[in-house]
């Protein structure tokens, strides 16, 4: 009975079958990658599946953050080669050396992280504050995707920046968010 139920999850690992048949079930079309899980064809291929998927990787107490909690939102539509974990600095967490894990300590303020499907995830407000501080051309164009479709991000961060007294990097990541901000306004916010 057991088994049974397991194999009925939405989110399927070689905990509940061996990896073999999981990947022949691929190749015949009955289940598909979510990550290093998998799912059946009918299921939605949505927020709750990909965080499902992460949360079996790195369990409940991390923080899905940057590229990683961007594919769990949707906005990037396959997995990061590495994802990108967090705890905040009252968490101290042991987790195993990985090669598909970077785990940050990091400070989050209020509203910063919710929970999807057992998984803490950063907010896309709070994934567009971090990219602000990271720069790069793929971060602009994410960031710039963000932006188009979410405006109010925008000024969101930058009253925060504004209100935080001294953060290393704080002068570029508003000319940033400016800059991502003026793009969103030449190119058009979408309806």
């Amino acid at each position: 009975m057991y088994a049974m139920a397991n194999a009925m999850a939405s989110v399927l690992g070689p905990g509940v079958l061996p990896l073999a048949e999981l990947c022949a079930a691929r190749l015949d079309g009955e289940l598909f990658a979510v990550d290093e899980r998998f799912a059946p064809v009918d299921e939605p291929d949505g927020v709750w599946l990909r965080a499902s998927a992460l949360r079996a990787l790195v369990g409940q107490r991390f923080i899905a953050e940057l590229d990683s909690a961007l594919w769990v939102h949707g906005v990037h539509s396959s997995p990061p080669p590495v994802h990108t974990v967090c705890v905040t600095r009252a968490d101290r967490i042991k987790f195993p050396p990985s090669p598909r894990v970077v785990v940050r300590e990091i400070g989050h303020s209020p509203g910063d992280v919710e929970v999807i499907a057992g998984l803490r995830v950063t907010t896309i407000a709070r994934v567009l504050f971090d990219l602000a501080f990271a720069g790069g051309p793929d971060v602009s164009e994410v960031a710039g995707r963000l932006v188009s479709a979410r405006p109010d991000l925008v000024s969101a961060c930058v009253d925060r920046l504004s209100d935080a007294p001294k953060v290393p990097g704080k002068t570029a990541a508003l000319v940033r968010l400016t800059e991502w901000k003026r793009s969103a306004d030449a190119t058009g916010v979408p309806e």
